[in-house]
């Protein structure tokens, strides 16, 4: 190959390489707090103490909740509860609207905070170039709920008070992929594991409160409160 030839299969490359060069992934995420809401959490009833005590026990053990402690001098039954799907039904953590690109791929991706999701995101771990390192999330969230369910005559009647003490987390799984643009190609390079460098402290609120915690807010809904008096809720 003459050496003018060989200068024209350089700048030729040289383009083409500069034209991959840059397919750098790009993200970003618009995150919307929830509703504050004010919990309906107590309910006066017209059936006596006796009846109402017995109605709740009964019911509750039929349900998903555990009962922990039952106390009718104090007037308190202590149970909790643990799920991880329809999360959101419970407590509510504002809504994420995430975006990615990457070569081909435009995704955009809502979802309940409060809940499970997946979404692409971009990596800062170097590969070799024009290829682009990337990485699939997955959220596993969990929510556990510890209550008091306060029982008490008042007057001819029954006051029943629920004060709930929630903790939502959430675990980050993700897969690594590789962008190769000269095949415009999205390869799977590494099995989904769980990610070590994202560790979340548990976001824990009260009934009536807010919690705050690794810029997510969540708020209860209130349905679990009215789980508990829709049973004797006349």
């Amino acid at each position: 190959m003459s050496h003018q030839n060989q200068l024209v299969v350089i700048a030729v490359l040289s383009l083409f390489l500069a034209g991959c060069a840059g397919k750098t992934a790009t993200n970003s995420i618009d995150y919307v707090k929830p509703i504050e809401i004010t919990v309906d959490n107590q309910v006066v009833v017209t059936s006596d103490y006796d009846k109402t005590w017995s109605d709740l026990v009964g019911e509750m053990s039929k349900s998903f909740y555990v009962i922990n402690n039952i106390d009718k001098e104090s007037r308190l039954i202590n149970l909790s509860f643990s799920i991880t799907n329809n999360i959101s039904d419970y407590v509510d953590c504002g809504i994420s609207n995430r975006s990615f690109m990457l070569g081909d791929m435009n995704e955009n991706v809502s979802y309940k905070t409060a809940d499970e999701s997946e979404y692409y995101s971009s990596s800062t771990a170097n590969s070799a170039p024009p290829n682009t390192t990337y990485f699939k999330v997955f959220r596993s969230p969990s929510l556990e709920g510890r209550a008091n369910v306060y029982v008490a005559p008042k007057g001819e009647g029954t006051i029943v008070t629920v004060n709930t003490r929630y903790s939502w987390n959430v675990k980050i799984f993700f897969e690594e992929y590789m962008y190769m643009p000269l095949y415009n190609s999205y390869n799977l390079v590494r099995n989904k594991k769980l990610d070590t460098n994202n560790i979340y402290k548990p976001n824990s609120f009260n009934t009536s409160g807010i919690g705050v915690s690794d810029s997510t807010t969540c708020v209860a809904t209130g349905k679990f409160e009215q789980q508990i008096l829709d049973i004797i809720r006349e």
